[in-house]
């Protein structure tokens, strides 16, 4: 070991307390770096390996019914390489010794599932057998939240009849990796399923013989980028059938939960390190600069003895790399703890068939490289500063800086009013910028990310509450299967423990101004509605216009809409006739795309004509009749649970 190699050691020991907090620093930079990066390789791995297992579909299209028949003419559309006709129904299910509602989302599946899209992976059990029509297939969390499991029989309303369903086994599928209710913004395992049917059974179930209600498909490889062209033919192909909607992969709601969760990893791998570490950089200059000029006589020493510039000026330099390689090492550890710890946790909300942590060598080389970096960058400045000095000058100690009066002293009136202690500090504070800027940045960094930790939790908090505790007050929402008259809303009222019951009319349509296109859903509300209240930014009510909408401020700037605009509404279910209203007032709603109009406006103009939002059949002209066959769904407020 040379001389320098020596002092080295004994400089380090020396300031092992002060090195410790840098130290420390670099070690959260890198892990943050580590865990995040590490997740996000775990996730983006599960979710390839998983939709190319299951074969995971690019586009869905739902529609009203179509005869399979029918369906050659999507299939030989230009960018449609396959397409796999189903049916699927939101159901009710009645579980033995369960009060609470269960709704499930019924999807047919051929009894042969090899290589059919969206396949699914079982879990517990078996496939379909040819013993029983009835079998049964249910998500794998709705069956561990009920304690299902194969062999047992469970009873679920289909087209409105209690059917006996013999369960064979659970499983797990690639277009439900984050499965959603509808309405919902979490999971709830214990109220919502997938169960899927054997297609001839759904067929004989549902009324369908021969026909569907949905299709998935994938589009060639020349179309993957550029599906919207392909979608619009299909909507123009199918339209004498109904096309309620069209979905692409990435709009599909799981696949948007986990991609967006993909990306806010990989985007936040990449900037929790760099504030960290920026700030460890700053602090090992004012260190390296404070010990090189306290050891001024030993540097003058060294080059009066032979020592060259290089190497002095590598001395120091191999002090910041030791920081920097303890705090990579020290990072790497607890990254990888920490990566184990949140990929468990994503585990809890996703479904893959194998999700846990990797060791990426890559992504723990390059966290090792840029610590290094960062402590080589932060030594810099300050191993140069040994270049300037000669032996003779370097022999003496540092002649103090010039004093003098601090720009502060100028307000004579404050400066009179401190202490000496106080004008000590700040004159201290002044007279040294960089420190004192070095100070400032870590504090503020600091500072900002636990303000950012508390804003988004606080933010959470007031948005989840704005929304269901002004805007939407219901204690249940029941959603009617399809269009009912006003006596579906009195027998809900006449239900035990309802204290009040109102009637909605949603209308899912597209809309349109100029160029601007954007799929949403508009909400008719009674004119004495109290459980649902449009906002304005002050979160005073908004009471529904008479005529026109009243539109989210989010869809309105999408849309670039204001009050006063004209949109079109296109229906995507009934006659599907495009209709013009006008906006005229835009709410304050955080969690969706909202849009309000009042339930009769909806339903007819002011010249009381039929506007056909969401009618059936064309002869309903008269305000009355409309009425009755229009759409219901009724939100109760219970008043004893």
């Amino acid at each position: 070991m040379t001389p320098l190699d020596r002092k080295l050691a004994r400089d380090l020991l020396a300031a092992k307390g002060r090195l410790l907090a840098i130290i420390s620093i670099i070690a959260v930079g890198v892990m943050c770096f580590i865990y995040m990066r590490s997740s996000y390789y775990n996730l983006k791995t599960a979710q390839s390996s998983y939709y190319a297992q299951c074969r995971m579909a690019d586009f869905w299209l739902d529609l009203k019914k179509i005869p399979i028949a029918e369906l050659d003419a999507l299939a030989e559309l230009p960018g449609v390489a396959e397409i796999q006709p189903r049916i699927q129904f939101y159901v009710t299910v009645d579980l033995p010794r369960v009060e609470e509602p269960l709704n499930g989302l019924v999807i047919s599946v051929p009894q042969q599932r090899d290589g059919i899209l969206n396949n699914i992976v079982m879990r517990r059990g078996g496939n379909f057998t040819d013993r029983r029509r009835n079998e049964v297939i249910v998500s794998d969390a709705f069956a561990q939240a009920h304690g299902l499991y194969p062999g047992q029989w469970i009873h679920v309303l289909l087209n409105n009849r209690r059917q006996e369903l013999f369960i064979v086994g659970t499983a797990i599928s690639s277009e439900f990796v984050y499965l959603l209710a509808p309405g919902r913004i979490v999971p709830d395992d214990k109220r919502f399923g997938v169960f899927y049917l054997k297609h001839e059974y759904a067929e004989e179930a549902f009324d369908f013989d021969g026909a569907a209600n949905s299709v998935v498909g994938r589009f060639t490889a020349e179309y993957q980028q550029h599906p919207d062209e392909v979608l619009r033919r299909a909507e123009s192909v199918l339209e004498p059938y109904g096309v309620f909607g069209t979905t692409k992969r990435k709009d599909q709601a799981s696949n948007r939960f986990l991609s967006d969760e993909i990306a806010g990893l990989g985007t936040f791998s990449m900037i929790m390190p760099v504030i960290f570490l920026g700030v460890a950089a700053l602090v090992l200059n004012v260190l390296l600069s404070r010990q090189i000029d306290q050891q001024r006589t030993t540097i003058g020493t060294l080059k009066a003895l032979g020592y060259g510039d290089r190497q002095i000026v590598w001395h120091y330099i191999k002090f910041a790399l030791a920081i920097g390689a303890a705090g990579s090492i020290l990072g790497s550890v607890c990254g990888y703890g920490m990566a184990v710890w949140v990929t468990s946790i994503y585990a809890q909300f996703y479904e893959f068939p194998r999700l846990a942590n990797e060791f990426y060598p890559g992504t723990y080389a390059i966290g090792f490289l840029i610590s290094l970096v960062c402590a080589l960058v932060g030594s810099l400045y300050g191993a140069r500063a040994t270049l300037r000095l000669q032996p003779a000058e370097a022999m003496r100690s540092k002649p103090p800086r010039r004093g003098g009066k601090v720009w502060l002293e100028r307000a004579t009136r404050l400066w009179a009013s401190l202490s000496f202690g106080w004008r000590m500090v700040l004159r201290g504070v002044i007279r040294n910028p960089v420190r004192t800027g070095v100070g400032m940045f870590a504090s503020a960094m600091g500072a900002s990310l636990l303000m950012c930790g508390l804003m988004m939790s606080a933010a959470t908090h007031y948005l989840v509450d704005f929304q269901y505790s002004m805007i939407t007050r219901s204690d249940i929402d029941r959603s009617l299967e399809g269009e009912r008259g006003r006596n579906a809303l009195l027998e809900i009222r006449k239900l035990p423990g309802v204290d009040r019951a109102e009637p909605q009319l949603a209308v899912s349509c597209t809309f349109i101004h100029g160029p601007h296109r954007r799929r949403g859903g508009i909400t008719g509300l009674a004119p004495d509605a109290r459980l649902t209240i449009p906002r304005d930014p002050q979160g005073n009510p908004i009471r529904v216009p008479i005529t026109g909408l009243a539109m989210s401020r989010k869809l309105a700037a999408l849309l670039e809409v204001s009050v006063g605009d004209q949109v079109i509404v296109r229906p995507t279910k009934g006659l599907r006739r495009e209709v013009e209203a006008p906006v005229v007032a835009v709410t304050d709603g955080y969690l969706g795309l909202g849009v309000y109009a009042n339930i009769d406006y909806q339903s007819v103009d002011r010249r009381g004509v039929c506007r056909d939002w969401c009618a059936t059949d064309r002869r309903s002209s008269s305000r009355g009749s409309h009425r009755t066959k229009s759409a219901t769904e009724t939100a109760s407020r219970a008043a004893s649970g």
